[in-house]
This record gives structure tokens, C-alpha cells and sequence, in this order.
């Protein structure tokens, strides 16, 4: 047990290692590493809004996420704060799931 243990670890340290090394020895243009900065922006909007907009709700906009999202989204532009956004958005949602 303690064997396989050790060897996925290894194969995940590998895994995510590889790509780093492998991006460290080739410069890649410009315009891909720009590219590159945008993805996890792009990927964390389409979890949120698969998150947020559920599918089969009668009445979406009354869910405690939706109107959480939308303190938070104000906190994220106005501060640029990960942390104040992420605990506006728990808070709220906290405090609306309570309620509704």
C-alpha cells in the first residue's frame, strides 16, 4: 500500500512538473503567453457560471447563489481582492441561504 502510494505521488509530481520544465527550455511568443494569462480567468467564469445559473430552477434569480454572485462581482471590481471577494461571497450566500 505504502508502494502505490509513493508511486502516484511521484507520477503526479511528474505530471505536473514536466510541463514547467518543458515551458521553461522553449520560449514561446508573445502572444501565446498573453493568451496563456487569460485561461484561468476564463476557466474560474465558466465554473461560476455553471455554478450560479442552474439549469431546471423555475425561478433562477431567487437562488441564494445568483444573488450571492452579485455582491461579490461588485467586491471583485471595485477592490480586485481574491480574499475579500471569496468571503464577501461565502457571507452572503451564508446569510441567504438562512434566510431563503
Amino acid at each position: 500500500m505504502t508502494a502505490l502510494i509513493i508511486a502516484l505521488a511521484a507520477v503526479t509530481l511528474a505530471y505536473r512538473l514536466l510541463p514547467l520544465a518543458l515551458l521553461e527550455r522553449f520560449r514561446l511568443p508573445s502572444w501565446a503567453r498573453d493568451w496563456l494569462e487569460l485561461v484561468p480567468g476564463a476557466v474560474l467564469a465558466a465554473m461560476l457560471c455553471q455554478a450560479v445559473l442552474l439549469p431546471g430552477e423555475a425561478e433562477p434569480w431567487k437562488t441564494p447563489e445568483l444573488l450571492a454572485a452579485v455582491p461579490a462581482a461588485a467586491v471583485a471590481w471595485r477592490t480586485r481582492s481574491m480574499v475579500r471577494t471569496m468571503v464577501t461571497g461565502m457571507l452572503v450566500y451564508a446569510l441567504l441561504s438562512h434566510m431563503l
